[in-house]
């Protein structure tokens, strides 16, 4: 017992003995402090009352009574509030003047909690600067002690003041947009938008926050070498200091194969007055459209051409109009044209 007690000092003289003893490797100095600790009993026995005596002085000293500070959170909650919310500063930092022992004060730095939550739907603050509102803390100093332990006496909260803002609560019926990273093998993509299920979502929170919101986004759907339809639920992305009426949207996304038409169209040319002459350089186009396999009958039937407007000229600095695809069937994918603009010389009519 003697050596297990006075293991911490002979560990402390065996350092000691090292640091006086620098020039000596270490195995050396192991083993020289240990025939010391060996012929001078006295050093284990000093070690032993000593650990006593501290842990003895310290017991005493927890034992007394102390006025100090101790940090502490109030978490303000908007309680029995109707219609309005806080926008910030919901937990705010700030110090405990208390009267309590050693013990209590070791107890409460280790395993007590050290937020008090207020409610003010149970207090009188009022109005400050800057739209801020300011509560008194002598309104919450019960609601803190209450949570407090009832061995610490409670004299004073620092600072004297704590400050928040409140602002009336709003709703609105917002767009869902959903994002999607979708990579379809080739000659297949997707056909129409992605069907949502619901489409909108009623979003309340804070009046300027939900003002500022034009729609509620999901979080990315990402696919592989995609050839059909294919479904799923999102996650909403709910924006700060708010709410969502859901949580998460259905989605469903078709998806079709493709096929690519190429013709090369002459180029018609619209609004020329009849008191000039006006020639296109190229007369022609070639476009590419893509459609859904389904409807390429559709598209071979269909009569499709290419023009250019002469008002535009007026606007373009370089000679140049853009070259347009009329009659655009609804169900054209997509479509490209080369050149995208054509040049007009003009000339007078002899």
């Amino acid at each position: 017992m003697l050596r297990f007690c006075g293991l911490p000092c002979g560990v402390a003289y065996l350092c000691f003995y090292w640091v006086m003893d620098k020039k000596a490797p270490l195995p050396q100095t192991l083993l020289g402090a240990h025939r010391l600790l060996k012929r001078d009993k006295r050093l284990l026995v000093f070690g032993f009352f000593l650990l006593i005596s501290t842990a003895l002085w310290t017991l005493n000293k927890l034992s007394h009574t102390y006025t100090t500070e101790i940090s502490a959170k109030i978490l303000l909650v908007e309680g029995r509030h109707v219609g309005v919310m806080l926008t910030g500063g919901k937990v705010n930092a700030t110090r405990l003047r208390v009267r309590a022992t050693g013990y209590d004060l070791m107890r409460y730095l280790l395993f007590s909690s050290k937020t008090f939550r207020v409610d003010l739907g149970l207090l009188r603050y009022f109005e400050g600067a800057a739209g801020e509102s300011v509560l008194p803390v002598g309104q919450i100093r019960n609601m803190v002690a209450q949570q407090l332990s009832p061995d610490f006496d409670l004299q004073a909260i620092i600072p004297d003041s704590i400050y928040f803002q409140l602002s009336p609560v709003a709703s609105k019926k917002v767009p869902i947009r959903s994002s999607c990273r979708i990579d379809y093998l080739p000659q297949y993509m997707q056909q129409g938008e992605p069907v949502l299920e619901p489409d909108s979502v009623i979003v309340s929170g804070p009046q300027k926050v939900v003002d500022a919101i034009t729609e509620i986004g999901t979080e990315e759907v990402k696919k592989e070498k995609v050839i059909n339809n294919f479904s799923g639920k999102a996650s909403l992305i709910t924006p700060p200091q708010t709410f969502l009426s859901h949580e998460n949207v259905s989605y469903k996304i078709n998806v079709q194969r493709v096929t690519q038409i190429t013709r090369e169209l002459p180029i018609r040319l619209v609004g020329a007055p009849d008191s000039l002459y006006v020639e296109l350089l190229p007369a022609s186009a070639v476009v590419s459209i893509s459609v859904a396999t389904e409807e390429y009958h559709r598209l071979k039937q269909d009569e499709q051409y290419l023009t250019a407007y002469y008002p535009e000229l007026h606007q373009s600095l370089s000679g140049q109009v853009r070259v347009n695809l009329s009659q655009l069937p609804t169900y054209v994918l997509s479509t490209s044209i080369k050149p995208a603009f054509v040049t007009i010389i003009v000339k007078q009519k002899p």
